[in-house]
C-alpha cells in the first residue's frame, strides 16, 4: 500500500494496522465504502480479507427456494407424459385451494344427464373460434379423458396448455361455460419493512462481446455503484443485491451473421471481459447470476447455471450466487425477506406473436404477457412457447406468489405491479443489431430498474447519457 492510499484511508477517518501496510489493494474505494457502511474505523488484515471476500459485514443473504441443478432428461413419450402430469397436478391443486366443491372428472361429466350443472379442472388442448365468431371452443382434457367447452365471452385470454377451472351446464356433449377460473397468484399486501432503505438492481441482456455493447454506459454504471458518480449516489451506497437476469454475453452463432457484429469471438473471452467489470462491484453487494438464450448453456428450459468450462472467470466472484433460469429465492436483509422469481423471458416473444394486440412488444404489452404468466401460474403455459426439457418436475410452474417477478430478453424497460407483485423487465446494454433492425425492434438501452426492499417503491435510472438520470418512460403508475 503506497502513501497515497494510506492518506486516503486516514482522510476518511480509518486507522490502519501495520499488518495491512504491505498489501497491494487495487480497489481501495470499495473497501472504504464497505468500512463506512459498517461504521468500521480500524482496518487490519482479518477485516480486509473478510470485506474483500464478501463474507462478512453484510446483513444481506440469499435463500434458494427453487433452482434447477442440471439433471438430464431425454425426449421420450413417457418423459413428456410425466412432465405434463406433474404440471397438471400442481396447478390443479392451486385451483382446488380456491374452490374444490362439486368438482368432477371429465369421464364422470360424460356420464351425467343432459342439462346437468357441472364443474371441472382441465388442461386446454386447443382453442378455436366458431365460424361466425360468436363463441370460443375449447378442447380440454384431464387424466380421465377429453371433452369440449363452449364459451360465449371471447374476452378471456385462454391459451393452449393452460390449466383452468370450468363451471357450466352440459348440453350435447359439451360444457356451456358460465365461469372460467384461473389459478392466478395471491394478492400481496404492501408492507413497509422495519429496515433502512435497501435496494435491488435489475440488469439483463448485457451482451458483452458484441461490437454493439455500450461499454461506456456499463463503465458509467460500475463507477456509479462504486460511489464515483455523484448523481443518486445515496442509492448506490445502499444497494444490497444486483440481479443479472441472463444474456450476460452475446455468445456465438445465436442469430444469422452474428460473427460480423462480434468484438470478442470466443465464449471464454466474452465471460472474462464481463468479469473485468463485475469484479469491480463492491464485495458487500450480492450478485445473482443466471443464464439466458445467448449464454453458454443449452437453450431448453430450465437452463442450468453457467458452465465452469466457459465462465470459469466469473466463478472467481466471491459475492456471486449462480442460479438456473428460472429460479426463485428469498432476498434477506436483516429479518425481512423479499421473494424474487427471476426468468430470462424467452417465451415472451411467443405470446407477442400469438396474441396480435401484444405484437408491438412495448412496455404495456410486456406487462400484460407477464400478467398472463402469473395468472396461469406458469412461465411458458403453451407448449412451443419455449424449448422444454421434459423433467419429472416442471420447473416453470410458479408454486409461490413472488414479491417481485423479474424478466428480460425483450430489451425493453418496465416496472409495474400486479396484485401487489412488482413486475420488472430490465433493459439491454447493446445497440440495435442487424437482426433487430430487420424486424423493427428498437432496444431500450442502459436503463436500470431499482426496487427498495423497505417499502417496495421503485424507479429506473438511465446510464446512457453523460449524466445518470431518472428514466420515467418505463414506470407504470399504480
Amino acid at each position: 500500500m503506497d502513501e497515497e492510499q494510506l492518506n486516503k484511508l486516514f482522510s476518511n477517518g480509518i486507522l490502519v494496522d501495520s499488518s495491512i501496510k504491505d498489501l497491494e489493494i487495487a480497489d481501495l474505494d470499495s473497501i472504504i465504502t464497505s468500512l463506512k457502511e459498517k461504521k468500521i474505523t480500524f482496518l487490519d488484515l482479518d477485516t480486509f480479507h473478510n470485506i474483500y471476500s464478501g463474507e462478512a459485514y453484510s446483513d444481506s443473504s440469499i435463500e434458494i427456494i427453487k433452482s434447477y441443478d442440471g439433471e438430464l432428461s431425454e425426449s421420450k413419450p413417457i418423459n413428456w407424459v410425466n412432465y405434463f402430469n406433474d404440471r397438471f397436478s400442481r396447478i390443479k391443486n392451486m385451483l382446488m385451494l380456491k374452490d374444490k366443491s362439486g368438482l368432477m372428472s371429465l369421464s364422470n361429466i360424460k356420464n351425467m344427464p343432459q342439462s346437468s350443472e357441472v364443474k371441472t379442472i382441465a388442461m386446454v388442448s386447443s382453442v378455436s373460434i366458431s365460424p361466425v365468431k360468436k363463441y370460443m371452443i375449447l378442447d380440454i382434457d384431464d387424466n380421465t379423458g377429453t371433452y369440449k367447452t363452449i364459451i360465449s365471452d371471447q374476452n378471456h385470454e385462454i391459451l393452449e396448455d393452460q390449466v383452468i377451472s370450468i363451471s357450466g351446464r352440459k348440453y350435447n356433449d359439451a360444457i356451456f361455460s358460465k365461469n372460467i377460473g384461473f389459478p392466478d397468484i395471491q394478492i400481496k399486501d404492501k408492507v413497509t419493512q422495519e429496515i433502512d432503505d435497501s435496494f435491488i438492481l435489475f440488469l439483463s441482456d448485457i451482451h458483452v462481446g458484441s461490437k454493439l455493447f455500450v461499454g461506456d454506459a456499463f463503465e458509467r454504471f460500475i463507477k456509479w455503484i462504486n460511489g464515483e458518480i455523484p448523481e443518486y449516489s445515496s442509492i448506490a451506497k445502499l444497494v444490497k443485491f444486483i440481479v443479472l437476469n441472463g444474456d450476460l454475453i452475446d455468445g456465438i452463432g445465436v442469430y444469422p451473421n452474428q460473427e460480423k457484429e462480434l468484438d470478442i469471438k470466443d465464449l471464454k473471452g466474452q465471460y472474462s471481459k464481463l468479469y473485468e467489470y463485475l469484479g469491480r462491484i463492491p464485495k458487500n453487494i450480492k450478485i445473482l447470476i443466471s443464464p439466458g438464450n445467448h449464454d453458454a448453456t443449452h437453450i431448453a428450459e430450465p437452463q442450468p447455471k453457467l458452465d465452469h468450462n466457459f465462465a470459469d472467470s466469473l466463478y472467481k466472484l466471491k459475492n456471486a450466487t449462480f442460479l438456473s433460469n428460472p429460479y426463485q429465492v428469498n432476498l434477506c436483509v436483516g429479518k425481512s425477506k423479499t421473494n424474487l422469481l427471476a426468468y430470462h423471458g424467452f417465451s415472451i416473444t411467443y405470446y407477442a406473436n400469438k396474441i396480435p394486440k401484444y405484437s408491438k412488444m412495448d412496455p404495456d404489452d410486456i406487462e400484460n404477457i407477464m400478467k398472463i404468466m402469473l395468472k396461469s401460474r406458469h412461465l411458458a403455459p403453451s407448449h412451443g412457447s419455449t424449448q422444454i426439457l421434459p423433467l419429472p418436475k416442471d420447473y416453470l410452474v410458479i408454486d409461490e406468489t413472488p414479491d417481485i417477478f423479474a424478466t428480460g430478453h425483450i430489451h425493453k424497460t418496465l416496472v409495474s405491479t400486479y396484485k401487489g407483485t412488482i413486475l420488472v423487465n430490465s433493459s439491454c446494454w447493446q445497440r440495435q443489431t442487424s437482426y433487430q433492425k430487420k424486424y423493427g425492434m428498437v432496444p431500450d438501452i442502459a436503463k436500470v430498474p431499482i426496487v427498495n426492499i423497505r417499502d417496495k417503491s421503485f424507479q429506473i435510472l438511465d446510464f446512457l447519457g453523460d449524466k445518470v438520470q431518472i428514466y420515467k418512460k418505463g414506470i407504470k403508475e399504480v
